[in-house]
Protein backbone atom coordinates (compact mmCIF):
# COMPACT_ATOMS: atom_id res chain seq x y z
CA UNK A 1 0.00 0.00 0.00
CA UNK A 2 1.35 3.43 -1.01
CA UNK A 3 1.76 5.85 1.91
CA UNK A 4 -0.06 9.19 1.86
CA UNK A 5 3.24 11.12 2.00
CA UNK A 6 4.62 9.16 -0.96
CA UNK A 7 1.41 9.58 -2.95
CA UNK A 8 1.29 13.34 -2.32
CA UNK A 9 4.95 13.67 -3.31
CA UNK A 10 4.41 11.75 -6.56
CA UNK A 11 1.41 13.85 -7.52
CA UNK A 12 2.64 17.30 -6.43
CA UNK A 13 6.43 17.37 -5.95
CA UNK A 14 6.42 21.18 -6.27
CA UNK A 15 4.35 21.46 -3.08
CA UNK A 16 6.76 19.08 -1.33
CA UNK A 17 9.72 21.26 -2.37
CA UNK A 18 8.12 24.48 -1.14
CA UNK A 19 7.20 22.72 2.11
CA UNK A 20 10.91 22.01 2.64
CA UNK A 21 12.00 25.60 2.02
CA UNK A 22 12.31 27.91 5.02
CA UNK A 23 14.71 30.62 3.94
CA UNK A 24 17.83 28.50 3.36
CA UNK A 25 20.56 29.57 0.98
CA UNK A 26 19.06 28.72 -2.45
CA UNK A 27 22.25 27.00 -3.61
CA UNK A 28 22.48 24.85 -0.46
CA UNK A 29 18.77 24.09 -0.70
CA UNK A 30 19.41 22.07 -3.88
CA UNK A 31 21.32 19.53 -1.77
CA UNK A 32 18.53 19.49 0.82
CA UNK A 33 15.93 18.65 -1.84
CA UNK A 34 18.14 15.96 -3.37
CA UNK A 35 18.72 14.25 0.00
CA UNK A 36 15.05 14.45 0.99
CA UNK A 37 13.67 12.98 -2.24
CA UNK A 38 16.39 10.33 -2.42
CA UNK A 39 15.71 9.21 1.16
CA UNK A 40 11.97 9.08 0.50
CA UNK A 41 12.06 7.42 -2.92
CA UNK A 42 15.26 5.38 -3.18
CA UNK A 43 14.00 2.29 -1.29
CA UNK A 44 13.10 -0.38 -3.84
CA UNK A 45 9.34 -0.48 -3.21
CA UNK A 46 9.00 3.32 -3.20
CA UNK A 47 11.19 3.76 -6.28
CA UNK A 48 8.99 1.49 -8.38
CA UNK A 49 5.93 3.53 -7.42
CA UNK A 50 7.40 6.43 -9.41
CA UNK A 51 5.82 6.37 -12.91
CA UNK A 52 8.43 5.45 -15.54
CA UNK A 53 9.12 7.66 -18.54
CA UNK A 54 9.95 5.31 -21.42
CA UNK A 55 9.05 4.44 -25.00
CA UNK A 56 6.00 2.53 -23.76
CA UNK A 57 5.12 5.32 -21.28
CA UNK A 58 5.88 8.54 -23.24
CA UNK A 59 5.37 12.09 -21.93
CA UNK A 60 1.73 12.31 -23.05
CA UNK A 61 0.90 9.35 -20.79
CA UNK A 62 1.85 11.32 -17.64
CA UNK A 63 0.27 14.17 -15.71
CA UNK A 64 2.07 17.48 -16.07
CA UNK A 65 4.33 18.51 -13.17
CA UNK A 66 4.19 14.99 -11.74
CA UNK A 67 7.23 13.00 -10.66
CA UNK A 68 8.77 10.50 -13.13
CA UNK A 69 11.86 8.32 -13.40
CA UNK A 70 13.78 8.25 -16.67
CA UNK A 71 16.58 5.86 -17.65
CA UNK A 72 18.43 7.88 -20.26
CA UNK A 73 21.56 8.37 -22.30
CA UNK A 74 22.84 11.95 -22.50
CA UNK A 75 23.10 12.92 -26.17
CA UNK A 76 24.16 16.56 -26.12
CA UNK A 77 25.76 18.67 -23.39
CA UNK A 78 26.60 21.70 -25.53
CA UNK A 79 23.61 23.85 -24.51
CA UNK A 80 24.40 27.09 -22.71
CA UNK A 81 23.40 27.42 -19.02
CA UNK A 82 19.92 28.80 -18.39
CA UNK A 83 18.96 31.57 -15.98
CA UNK A 84 16.03 31.16 -13.60
CA UNK A 85 14.61 33.02 -10.61
CA UNK A 86 15.69 31.45 -7.32
CA UNK A 87 13.24 33.10 -4.87
CA UNK A 88 9.92 34.86 -5.53
CA UNK A 89 8.71 38.03 -3.80
CA UNK A 90 6.50 35.99 -1.47
CA UNK A 91 9.53 34.02 -0.26
CA UNK A 92 8.75 30.73 -2.01
CA UNK A 93 11.42 28.82 -3.91
CA UNK A 94 11.28 28.95 -7.72
CA UNK A 95 13.62 26.15 -8.78
CA UNK A 96 12.65 22.94 -10.61
CA UNK A 97 10.39 24.88 -12.98
CA UNK A 98 8.14 26.19 -10.19
CA UNK A 99 8.58 29.81 -11.28
CA UNK A 100 7.75 29.11 -14.94
CA UNK A 101 4.73 27.07 -13.91
CA UNK A 102 3.53 29.71 -11.42
CA UNK A 103 3.64 32.60 -13.88
CA UNK A 104 2.37 30.62 -16.84
CA UNK A 105 -0.51 32.95 -17.78
CA UNK A 106 -4.03 31.71 -18.28
CA UNK A 107 -4.85 35.13 -19.68
CA UNK A 108 -2.68 36.94 -22.21
CA UNK A 109 -3.14 40.20 -20.33
CA UNK A 110 -1.71 38.80 -17.10
CA UNK A 111 1.52 40.57 -16.16
CA UNK A 112 4.52 38.66 -14.89
CA UNK A 113 5.75 39.48 -11.37
CA UNK A 114 8.57 41.98 -10.95
CA UNK A 115 11.95 40.23 -11.03
CA UNK A 116 14.59 40.68 -8.33
CA UNK A 117 17.75 40.22 -10.37
CA UNK A 118 19.75 39.47 -7.21
CA UNK A 119 17.81 36.22 -6.96
CA UNK A 120 18.72 34.93 -10.44
CA UNK A 121 20.49 31.57 -10.58
CA UNK A 122 21.97 29.36 -13.33
CA UNK A 123 21.13 25.77 -14.16
CA UNK A 124 22.68 23.36 -16.62
CA UNK A 125 20.66 21.89 -19.46
CA UNK A 126 21.47 18.77 -21.47
CA UNK A 127 19.58 16.70 -24.02
CA UNK A 128 19.06 13.05 -23.08
CA UNK A 129 17.28 10.29 -24.98
CA UNK A 130 15.66 6.95 -24.32
CA UNK A 131 18.39 4.33 -24.48
CA UNK A 132 19.05 3.67 -28.19
CA UNK A 133 17.89 0.20 -29.27
CA UNK A 134 16.94 -0.81 -25.72
CA UNK A 135 15.34 -4.25 -25.85
CA UNK A 136 11.73 -4.71 -24.80
CA UNK A 137 12.42 -7.02 -21.86
CA UNK A 138 15.01 -4.58 -20.50
CA UNK A 139 12.54 -1.69 -20.71
CA UNK A 140 9.83 -3.81 -19.05
CA UNK A 141 12.28 -4.59 -16.26
CA UNK A 142 12.89 -0.87 -15.68
CA UNK A 143 9.16 -0.05 -15.84
CA UNK A 144 8.40 -2.58 -13.10
CA UNK A 145 5.35 -4.76 -12.50
CA UNK A 146 3.16 -1.80 -11.43
CA UNK A 147 3.57 -0.18 -14.86
CA UNK A 148 3.20 -2.90 -17.51
CA UNK A 149 3.54 -2.07 -21.20
CA UNK A 150 0.14 -0.84 -22.47
CA UNK A 151 -1.61 -3.09 -24.99
CA UNK A 152 -2.23 0.03 -27.08
CA UNK A 153 0.69 2.44 -27.24
CA UNK A 154 0.21 6.16 -26.82
CA UNK A 155 1.19 7.67 -30.18
CA UNK A 156 4.05 10.08 -29.57
CA UNK A 157 6.55 11.71 -31.93
CA UNK A 158 9.55 13.54 -30.55
CA UNK A 159 9.72 17.16 -31.82
CA UNK A 160 13.48 16.75 -32.37
CA UNK A 161 13.86 13.31 -33.92
CA UNK A 162 17.32 14.13 -35.25
CA UNK A 163 18.58 14.12 -31.64
CA UNK A 164 18.01 10.35 -31.31
CA UNK A 165 20.64 7.84 -32.52
CA UNK A 166 17.98 5.11 -32.65
CA UNK A 167 15.79 4.63 -35.70
CA UNK A 168 12.97 3.62 -33.36
CA UNK A 169 10.08 5.99 -34.04
CA UNK A 170 8.91 5.73 -30.41
CA UNK A 171 12.23 7.03 -29.07
CA UNK A 172 12.20 10.50 -27.58
CA UNK A 173 14.35 12.90 -25.61
CA UNK A 174 13.95 15.41 -22.83
CA UNK A 175 15.90 18.41 -21.66
CA UNK A 176 17.36 17.60 -18.26
CA UNK A 177 18.30 20.21 -15.68
CA UNK A 178 20.95 19.12 -14.79
CA UNK A 179 21.75 15.66 -16.14
CA UNK A 180 24.20 12.84 -16.63
CA UNK A 181 24.13 9.25 -17.84
CA UNK A 182 22.06 7.69 -15.07
CA UNK A 183 18.49 7.15 -13.98
CA UNK A 184 16.95 10.59 -13.52
CA UNK A 185 14.12 11.28 -11.09
CA UNK A 186 12.42 14.61 -11.53
CA UNK A 187 9.39 16.73 -12.36
CA UNK A 188 8.02 16.26 -15.86
CA UNK A 189 7.12 19.55 -17.51
CA UNK A 190 7.13 21.05 -20.98
CA UNK A 191 8.41 24.18 -22.65
CA UNK A 192 7.78 25.87 -25.97
CA UNK A 193 10.06 24.95 -28.85
CA UNK A 194 9.96 27.23 -31.87
CA UNK A 195 9.35 25.23 -35.02
CA UNK A 196 12.29 24.85 -37.36
CA UNK A 197 9.91 25.12 -40.32
CA UNK A 198 7.54 27.96 -39.42
CA UNK A 199 8.55 30.57 -36.86
CA UNK A 200 5.01 31.14 -35.64
CA UNK A 201 4.41 27.43 -35.06
CA UNK A 202 5.15 26.35 -31.49
CA UNK A 203 5.77 22.77 -30.42
CA UNK A 204 5.89 21.47 -26.88
CA UNK A 205 9.18 19.99 -25.72
CA UNK A 206 9.19 17.62 -22.73
CA UNK A 207 11.45 18.75 -19.87
CA UNK A 208 12.53 17.04 -16.66
CA UNK A 209 13.61 19.17 -13.70
CA UNK A 210 15.87 16.66 -11.95
CA UNK A 211 15.66 16.26 -8.16
CA UNK A 212 18.16 13.40 -7.92
CA UNK A 213 19.97 10.76 -9.98
CA UNK A 214 20.88 7.13 -9.35
CA UNK A 215 23.24 4.65 -10.96
CA UNK A 216 21.36 2.58 -13.52
CA UNK A 217 22.53 -0.68 -11.94
CA UNK A 218 21.06 0.26 -8.57
CA UNK A 219 17.64 0.92 -10.11
CA UNK A 220 17.41 -2.15 -12.35
CA UNK A 221 15.02 -4.76 -11.00
CA UNK A 222 16.72 -7.92 -9.77
CA UNK A 223 20.23 -6.56 -10.38
CA UNK A 224 21.52 -7.88 -7.07
CA UNK A 225 24.24 -10.15 -8.44
CA UNK A 226 24.16 -12.51 -5.48
CA UNK A 227 20.38 -12.85 -5.81
CA UNK A 228 20.78 -13.52 -9.53
CA UNK A 229 23.38 -16.21 -8.93
CA UNK A 230 21.06 -17.89 -6.46
CA UNK A 231 18.50 -18.32 -9.27
CA UNK A 232 20.99 -20.32 -11.36
CA UNK A 233 21.79 -24.04 -10.97
CA UNK A 234 24.87 -25.04 -9.02
CA UNK A 235 26.30 -26.57 -12.21
CA UNK A 236 26.41 -23.46 -14.39
CA UNK A 237 27.70 -25.51 -17.32
CA UNK A 238 24.15 -26.79 -17.93
CA UNK A 239 22.75 -23.29 -18.47
CA UNK A 240 25.82 -22.32 -20.49
CA UNK A 241 25.52 -25.33 -22.81
CA UNK A 242 21.77 -24.86 -23.31
CA UNK A 243 22.34 -21.22 -24.23
CA UNK A 244 25.11 -22.08 -26.70
CA UNK A 245 22.97 -24.76 -28.35
CA UNK A 246 19.99 -22.43 -28.71
CA UNK A 247 22.09 -19.65 -30.29
CA UNK A 248 23.74 -22.15 -32.64
CA UNK A 249 20.58 -23.98 -33.73
CA UNK A 250 18.32 -20.97 -34.16
CA UNK A 251 20.74 -18.35 -35.45
CA UNK A 252 24.00 -19.86 -36.71
CA UNK A 253 23.11 -22.99 -38.63
CA UNK A 254 24.13 -25.30 -35.80
CA UNK A 255 27.69 -23.93 -35.47
CA UNK A 256 28.37 -24.21 -31.72
CA UNK A 257 31.95 -22.96 -32.14
CA UNK A 258 30.72 -19.65 -33.58
CA UNK A 259 28.04 -19.55 -30.88
CA UNK A 260 30.71 -19.77 -28.18
CA UNK A 261 32.60 -16.85 -29.71
CA UNK A 262 29.36 -14.84 -29.80
CA UNK A 263 28.85 -15.71 -26.13
CA UNK A 264 32.32 -14.40 -25.23
CA UNK A 265 31.69 -11.24 -27.24
CA UNK A 266 28.46 -10.60 -25.30
CA UNK A 267 30.47 -10.62 -22.04
CA UNK A 268 33.13 -8.27 -23.37
CA UNK A 269 33.55 -4.71 -22.07
CA UNK A 270 36.19 -2.06 -21.41
CA UNK A 271 38.39 -3.30 -18.58
CA UNK A 272 40.94 -0.49 -18.67
CA UNK A 273 41.82 2.52 -20.81
CA UNK A 274 45.44 2.68 -19.65
CA UNK A 275 46.82 0.21 -20.48
CA UNK A 276 44.11 -0.47 -23.10
CA UNK A 277 42.04 -3.56 -22.30
CA UNK A 278 39.12 -3.07 -24.66
CA UNK A 279 36.17 -5.26 -25.68
CA UNK A 280 36.70 -7.93 -28.30
CA UNK A 281 35.52 -7.07 -31.79
CA UNK A 282 34.51 -9.90 -34.06
CA UNK A 283 33.73 -10.64 -37.71
CA UNK A 284 31.57 -13.65 -38.59
CA UNK A 285 32.89 -14.56 -42.04
CA UNK A 286 31.22 -16.77 -44.70
CA UNK A 287 27.89 -15.39 -43.49
CA UNK A 288 25.78 -16.01 -46.58
CA UNK A 289 23.42 -13.41 -48.02
CA UNK A 290 19.66 -13.94 -47.66
CA UNK A 291 17.76 -15.82 -50.36
CA UNK A 292 15.02 -13.21 -50.02
CA UNK A 293 16.76 -9.93 -50.82
CA UNK A 294 14.07 -8.08 -48.84
CA UNK A 295 15.07 -9.82 -45.59
CA UNK A 296 16.06 -7.04 -43.22
CA UNK A 297 17.66 -8.63 -40.17
CA UNK A 298 19.80 -11.72 -39.67
CA UNK A 299 18.32 -14.11 -37.09
CA UNK A 300 21.20 -13.45 -34.69
CA UNK A 301 19.89 -9.89 -34.16
CA UNK A 302 16.51 -10.77 -32.55
CA UNK A 303 18.20 -13.66 -30.72
CA UNK A 304 20.64 -11.29 -29.03
CA UNK A 305 17.79 -8.87 -28.33
CA UNK A 306 16.23 -11.63 -26.24
CA UNK A 307 19.44 -11.84 -24.20
CA UNK A 308 21.07 -8.38 -24.01
CA UNK A 309 19.66 -5.06 -22.80
CA UNK A 310 20.58 -3.00 -25.90
CA UNK A 311 21.24 -4.27 -29.43
CA UNK A 312 21.67 -1.97 -32.45
CA UNK A 313 21.50 -3.34 -35.99
CA UNK A 314 23.51 -1.43 -38.59
CA UNK A 315 22.91 -2.68 -42.15
CA UNK A 316 25.58 -1.05 -44.28
CA UNK A 317 24.51 0.32 -47.63
CA UNK A 318 25.83 3.02 -49.93
CA UNK A 319 22.88 5.23 -49.04
CA UNK A 320 23.49 4.87 -45.29
CA UNK A 321 27.23 5.45 -45.70
CA UNK A 322 26.89 8.47 -47.96
CA UNK A 323 23.87 10.24 -46.46
CA UNK A 324 23.62 9.62 -42.70
CA UNK A 325 25.63 10.66 -39.65
CA UNK A 326 27.69 8.00 -37.90
CA UNK A 327 29.10 10.59 -35.49
CA UNK A 328 27.23 13.28 -33.52
CA UNK A 329 27.60 16.38 -35.67
CA UNK A 330 26.84 20.05 -35.09
CA UNK A 331 24.35 21.38 -37.65
CA UNK A 332 23.23 25.00 -37.35
CA UNK A 333 24.63 25.12 -33.79
CA UNK A 334 22.65 22.04 -32.69
CA UNK A 335 24.21 18.60 -32.25
CA UNK A 336 22.49 15.98 -34.42
CA UNK A 337 22.81 12.40 -33.18
CA UNK A 338 25.10 9.90 -34.89
CA UNK A 339 24.41 6.17 -35.10
CA UNK A 340 27.55 5.34 -33.11
CA UNK A 341 26.17 7.29 -30.12
CA UNK A 342 25.10 4.19 -28.22
CA UNK A 343 24.77 3.50 -24.51
CA UNK A 344 27.46 1.71 -22.51
CA UNK A 345 27.34 -2.05 -23.01
CA UNK A 346 25.38 -1.95 -26.27
CA UNK A 347 25.98 -4.61 -28.90
CA UNK A 348 26.32 -3.17 -32.41
CA UNK A 349 25.77 -5.68 -35.23
CA UNK A 350 27.06 -4.52 -38.61
CA UNK A 351 25.87 -6.35 -41.74
CA UNK A 352 27.53 -5.97 -45.16
CA UNK A 353 24.88 -7.88 -47.13
CA UNK A 354 23.27 -4.63 -48.33
CA UNK A 355 26.42 -3.27 -49.98
CA UNK A 356 26.13 -3.08 -53.78
CA UNK A 357 28.42 -1.69 -56.45
CA UNK A 358 28.65 2.08 -56.46
CA UNK A 359 30.62 5.08 -55.27
CA UNK A 360 31.47 5.85 -51.67
CA UNK A 361 31.52 9.61 -51.21
CA UNK A 362 33.83 11.60 -48.96
CA UNK A 363 31.15 11.55 -46.26
CA UNK A 364 30.90 7.77 -46.65
CA UNK A 365 34.65 7.41 -46.20
CA UNK A 366 34.50 9.55 -43.05
CA UNK A 367 31.71 7.34 -41.72
CA UNK A 368 33.75 4.17 -42.37
CA UNK A 369 36.73 5.78 -40.64
CA UNK A 370 34.51 6.63 -37.66
CA UNK A 371 33.24 3.04 -37.49
CA UNK A 372 36.78 1.66 -37.63
CA UNK A 373 37.92 4.07 -34.92
CA UNK A 374 35.03 3.08 -32.66
CA UNK A 375 35.90 -0.62 -33.13
CA UNK A 376 39.64 -0.23 -32.63
CA UNK A 377 39.86 2.48 -29.95
CA UNK A 378 36.38 2.53 -28.35
CA UNK A 379 36.09 6.26 -28.93
CA UNK A 380 33.90 8.50 -31.09
CA UNK A 381 34.24 12.17 -31.98
CA UNK A 382 31.70 14.95 -31.64
CA UNK A 383 32.11 16.96 -34.84
CA UNK A 384 31.82 20.76 -34.84
CA UNK A 385 32.44 23.12 -37.78
CA UNK A 386 36.01 23.96 -36.83
CA UNK A 387 36.91 21.27 -34.28
CA UNK A 388 36.07 17.87 -32.89
CA UNK A 389 36.17 16.32 -29.44
CA UNK A 390 36.77 12.66 -28.67
CA UNK A 391 34.69 10.78 -26.07
CA UNK A 392 35.01 7.19 -24.84
CA UNK A 393 32.42 4.50 -25.62
CA UNK A 394 32.05 0.90 -24.45
CA UNK A 395 30.47 -1.15 -27.25
CA UNK A 396 30.56 -4.72 -28.55
CA UNK A 397 30.96 -4.95 -32.34
CA UNK A 398 29.89 -7.96 -34.40
CA UNK A 399 30.42 -7.68 -38.18
CA UNK A 400 28.66 -10.06 -40.60
CA UNK A 401 30.21 -10.56 -44.03
CA UNK A 402 29.88 -13.02 -46.91
CA UNK A 403 33.62 -12.95 -47.59
CA UNK A 404 36.63 -14.31 -45.74
CA UNK A 405 36.91 -10.99 -43.92
CA UNK A 406 35.21 -7.61 -43.93
CA UNK A 407 36.01 -5.40 -46.90
CA UNK A 408 35.37 -2.23 -44.89
CA UNK A 409 36.56 -2.61 -41.29
CA UNK A 410 39.11 -4.63 -39.38
CA UNK A 411 38.13 -6.48 -36.21
CA UNK A 412 40.32 -8.22 -33.67
CA UNK A 413 38.87 -11.65 -34.42
CA UNK A 414 37.62 -13.28 -37.62
CA UNK A 415 35.45 -16.37 -37.07
CA UNK A 416 34.46 -18.36 -40.19
CA UNK A 417 30.90 -19.68 -39.93
CA UNK A 418 31.12 -23.45 -40.36
CA UNK A 419 27.72 -25.06 -40.82
CA UNK A 420 26.95 -28.45 -42.33
CA UNK A 421 23.76 -27.10 -43.94
CA UNK A 422 23.54 -26.50 -47.72
CA UNK A 423 23.84 -22.77 -48.64
CA UNK A 424 20.11 -22.25 -49.43
CA UNK A 425 19.01 -23.98 -46.23
CA UNK A 426 21.65 -22.12 -44.22
CA UNK A 427 20.40 -18.80 -45.60
CA UNK A 428 16.87 -19.61 -44.44
CA UNK A 429 18.21 -20.29 -40.93
CA UNK A 430 20.38 -17.17 -40.85
CA UNK A 431 17.48 -14.94 -41.97
CA UNK A 432 14.33 -16.20 -40.26
CA UNK A 433 11.31 -14.05 -39.66
CA UNK A 434 11.28 -13.14 -35.97
CA UNK A 435 8.00 -14.99 -35.48
CA UNK A 436 9.60 -18.21 -36.75
CA UNK A 437 12.35 -18.25 -34.12
CA UNK A 438 11.78 -20.96 -31.54
CA UNK A 439 12.12 -19.29 -28.16
CA UNK A 440 12.86 -21.14 -24.93
CA UNK A 441 10.27 -20.99 -22.18
CA UNK A 442 10.20 -17.63 -20.40
CA UNK A 443 11.80 -19.16 -17.31
CA UNK A 444 14.74 -20.42 -19.39
CA UNK A 445 15.09 -17.06 -21.15
CA UNK A 446 15.21 -15.34 -17.78
CA UNK A 447 17.85 -17.83 -16.63
CA UNK A 448 19.91 -17.09 -19.76
CA UNK A 449 19.71 -13.33 -19.08
CA UNK A 450 20.64 -13.78 -15.43
CA UNK A 451 23.54 -15.99 -16.45
CA UNK A 452 24.84 -13.36 -18.89
CA UNK A 453 24.44 -10.52 -16.36
CA UNK A 454 26.33 -12.35 -13.63
CA UNK A 455 29.04 -13.55 -16.03
CA UNK A 456 29.53 -10.06 -17.41
CA UNK A 457 29.96 -8.54 -13.95
CA UNK A 458 32.22 -11.30 -12.61
CA UNK A 459 35.75 -10.10 -11.86
CA UNK A 460 38.36 -12.70 -12.83
CA UNK A 461 41.64 -12.61 -10.92
CA UNK A 462 45.02 -14.09 -11.81
CA UNK A 463 47.16 -15.86 -9.20
CA UNK A 464 50.95 -15.56 -9.18
CA UNK A 465 51.25 -19.27 -9.96
CA UNK A 466 49.06 -19.13 -13.06
CA UNK A 467 50.66 -15.82 -14.12
CA UNK A 468 54.11 -17.45 -13.98
CA UNK A 469 52.81 -20.45 -15.93
CA UNK A 470 51.40 -18.18 -18.67
CA UNK A 471 54.68 -16.25 -18.85
CA UNK A 472 56.73 -19.45 -19.17
CA UNK A 473 54.39 -20.81 -21.85
CA UNK A 474 54.66 -17.58 -23.81
CA UNK A 475 58.46 -17.73 -23.76
CA UNK A 476 58.41 -21.42 -24.78
CA UNK A 477 56.09 -20.78 -27.71
CA UNK A 478 58.23 -17.89 -28.95
CA UNK A 479 61.27 -20.17 -28.92
CA UNK A 480 59.54 -23.11 -30.62
CA UNK A 481 57.23 -21.36 -33.09
CA UNK A 482 58.32 -20.79 -36.66
CA UNK A 483 56.14 -17.67 -36.74
CA UNK A 484 56.67 -14.93 -34.17
CA UNK A 485 54.26 -14.96 -31.23
CA UNK A 486 53.86 -11.31 -30.29
CA UNK A 487 52.86 -9.46 -27.15
CA UNK A 488 49.63 -8.54 -28.99
CA UNK A 489 48.89 -12.27 -29.29
CA UNK A 490 49.43 -12.69 -25.56
CA UNK A 491 47.15 -9.75 -24.75
CA UNK A 492 44.41 -11.16 -27.01
CA UNK A 493 44.72 -14.62 -25.47
CA UNK A 494 44.55 -13.13 -21.98
CA UNK A 495 41.32 -11.29 -22.89
CA UNK A 496 39.82 -14.49 -24.34
CA UNK A 497 40.90 -16.52 -21.31
CA UNK A 498 39.31 -14.10 -18.84
CA UNK A 499 36.06 -14.04 -20.82
CA UNK A 500 36.05 -17.82 -21.02
CA UNK A 501 36.65 -18.00 -17.27
CA UNK A 502 33.78 -15.56 -16.64
CA UNK A 503 31.48 -17.60 -18.89
CA UNK A 504 32.25 -20.60 -16.68
CA UNK A 505 31.67 -18.52 -13.52
CA UNK A 506 35.28 -19.05 -12.42
CA UNK A 507 36.41 -16.05 -10.39
CA UNK A 508 40.08 -17.07 -10.76
CA UNK A 509 41.74 -17.99 -14.04
CA UNK A 510 43.01 -21.58 -14.00
CA UNK A 511 45.67 -23.32 -16.10
CA UNK A 512 42.96 -25.48 -17.69
CA UNK A 513 40.90 -22.47 -18.79
CA UNK A 514 44.02 -20.73 -20.09
CA UNK A 515 44.91 -23.78 -22.19
CA UNK A 516 41.34 -23.99 -23.50
CA UNK A 517 41.41 -20.29 -24.48
CA UNK A 518 44.74 -20.64 -26.32
CA UNK A 519 43.42 -23.71 -28.14
CA UNK A 520 40.24 -21.83 -29.14
CA UNK A 521 42.29 -18.99 -30.58
CA UNK A 522 44.65 -21.32 -32.44
CA UNK A 523 41.78 -23.30 -33.94
CA UNK A 524 40.14 -20.04 -35.00
CA UNK A 525 43.31 -18.95 -36.80
CA UNK A 526 43.67 -22.33 -38.52
CA UNK A 527 40.04 -22.18 -39.69
CA UNK A 528 40.54 -18.76 -41.28
CA UNK A 529 43.38 -20.17 -43.39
Amino acid sequence: MVSTVLLDTLQDPSKEINGLYSGQNPDEFITTVEQHFKQLLSPHDAFYQIPPLSSSHPPIAHRQRGLVRFEAMVQDTSASPEVYLGIMENGSHCGWGIYEHTIRPTDRDTDEPTLDYNQLRERSSVWAVTIPSQTKWSEDEFNGTDFPTPTQHNEYTCPRKYKNPSSDSSAFGVSLKPGEVKTFVGILDEEDLASEVEEDEVQKLPVIHVVFTLDVASTTAAFDLKALRDTLPDDISITRQELLQWIADEGLGGDTVAAEWVLLLSLSKVQSRTPPMLPLSMTLAAFVDPVDKEAEEPTIVPILRQLLSAVSFMPLSLERLNKTFFLPTSVDEDVHAGFLQQSIGSCVIVSESGIKEGKVTEKGLRNLDALQSAIATQTISYVFPYSSYTFPVDLMFLVLTRGRKSAFVKTELVIPLQSTLPPDQLARVLYKQEGNIRLPEESRLKAFRNYLKTSRELKVSLSNEVGKYIEDEFVRRRQESTSTTSSEDLAREMTIAKLLSASRHESELTKETWKAAVEMDQQRQMATK
